[in-house]
């Protein structure tokens, strides 16, 4: 629910992907078929409308609300003053993470999707399966790159909604068979005008599918392997005008090439090994067994070898060149985030005036250059390697704190003294993970993170059930 930061809630109101899935590519036509075949779930009238008759999702009872306001553009916070609202999931529900849409934010629940205001944390629409429990077929969602289409797959059916409305778009099933780590639910990668899949023989095929009529699918074959070798298409992102397909040939680098998404065109491809090599000794270290995968951060490529968007190789999608694939994080020095024009880091010094050891983070260029930095201390940024999130003019720190403390937030501006504290009125307790990778999950680029109207933070009670988060402002 939401409240206006202080705790008192206003009276009840009803409440209403990143990888390629490899396997067998179906042809255009027929995805085309499927993609546009609108079900007979029907918009409402107004805000909050129940669409009518809204027909089952993949065998589960579907509860879909819609709205019929338009939301207006809001710019991305450039600092917060306060803790605005709280929402609350539906009972017994987990938020898995936030994403932005084009006006707002929609959350990602166990059982579907609820988009909300920014300005007010109010509900705008929802989409969601009331009857779904964890033992079900795992649900998985994605937005495309624009924030305009949303994606909602449980098992093999998936609904498209248009972001802004909630309205639905179309359904299409799907029967890729591809490793878990492909989404959504193995289908293929959501883009603003259609799906992208792809499957590998001794060549890599991908392939667009648009979402409707207007728009020309693609099929784009990719040299790869030697005839008679079986490659594996390994993973697959999107950035605003490319989608990125990773390949690798038997005992041969993975290999990453960059498409364009209007005809399927390649513009670059870089080898690993060859042209980029990840270091091998990085802060924190990374366990033997771990694949590092790329993260998108604007246009750029991050091979996340450290954590979500932490990684010592970059390459630049536009130009096709890799900026770095050295970035230094060390013991004293450890990078703690790449940026779209740099990164974050952070040294430990000499005791800080405020008690504590000095803190000082710099926003880096990716000569090394610094750009901007703050000095603060471990006193008040404790925790200093993770819960953080770079805004424009601030960089936000969640402060760890000891059982019976308030939990607050630390508003460091950049290159000043100035260092409020924002209450929080979420808790927000990773110190029980020893794993700062795995602290990035819970607290990190998709669950902290700055979409247009607020920053949105999610909370994590330690053991507990994450169902709440808090819009800043």
């Amino acid at each position: 629910m939401a409240t206006d930061g202080t705790g008192s809630p206003p009276p009840p109101r009803p409440r209403a992907p990143r990888g390629l899935a490899p396997g067998r590519v179906p042809g255009i036509a027929a995805i085309a078929a499927l993609c546009v075949a609108v079900s007979a779930c029907g918009a409402g009238d107004g805000p909050g409308d129940v669409a009518g008759s809204p027909e089952p999702l993949a065998g589960n009872t579907v509860e879909h609300r819609t709205t019929a306001t338009s939301a207006d553009a809001r710019p991305v916070p450039t600092t917060v003053t306060e803790a605005a609202w709280v929402w609350e999931a539906p009972a017994g529900r987990t938020v898995r993470a936030v994403h932005p849409s084009a006006t707002g934010a929609v959350m990602e629940l166990d059982n579907g999707v609820v988009a909300l205001d920014t300005s007010t944390g109010e509900e705008t629409w929802s989409f969601l399966l009331p009857d779904h429990h964890s033992g079900h077929e795992d649900t998985d969602l994605s937005v495309s790159p624009d924030g305009s289409v949303v994606a909602f797959s449980p098992g093999r059916t998936m609904v498209l909604l248009d972001a802004a409305s909630g309205q639905e778009i179309a359904r299409l099933d799907h029967d890729a068979s591809g490793p878990s780590q492909f989404t959504v639910t193995e289908a293929g990668l959501i883009g603003d005008h259609g799906r992208f899949t792809a499957d590998a023989d001794h060549r890599a095929r991908v392939s667009m599918t648009p979402w409707g009529e207007g728009r020309q699918g693609w099929e784009s074959t990719i040299p790869a392997c030697e005839e008679g070798e079986l490659g594996e298409v390994s993973q697959g992102v999107l950035t605003g005008d490319q989608v990125v397909v990773e390949f690798s040939c038997p005992f041969r680098e993975p290999v990453a090439v960059g498409l364009d998404q209007t005809d399927g065109g390649e513009l670059w491809r870089l080898a690993q090994g060859t042209d980029y090599s990840p270091d091998p000794d990085v802060f924190p270290v990374p366990s033997p067994s771990a694949e590092a995968d790329f993260g998108v951060v604007g246009d750029l490529l991050v091979l996340q070898n450290i954590a979500e968007e932490r990684g010592t190789v970059v390459i630049d999608t536009a130009s096709g060149r890799v900026l770095g694939d050295d970035i230094p994080s060390t013991v004293e020095h450890p990078l703690l985030r790449v940026l779209p024009d740099g990164y974050l880091t952070v040294r430990e010094g000499a005791e800080g005036d405020s008690g504590g050891r000095a803190l000082t983070y710099e926003l880096r260029d990716f000569d090394g250059s610094v750009r901007h930095r703050v000095v603060t201390s471990t006193e008040v940024a404790r925790g200093s390697l993770n819960n953080f999130l770079v805004l424009e003019n601030a960089l936000l720190k969640i402060r760890m704190v000891d059982t019976g403390e308030d939990q607050d937030m630390a508003v460091l501006g950049w290159d000043t003294d100035e260092h409020p504290r924002v209450p929080l009125p979420v808790d927000v307790d990773t110190t029980g993970i020893p794993s700062i990778a795995r602290a990035d999950r819970e607290v990190g680029p998709s669950t902290f993170r700055a979409v247009p109207g607020a920053v949105v933070l999610r909370e994590f009670p330690g053991g507990g059930n994450p169902h709440r988060v808090v819009g800043l402002r």
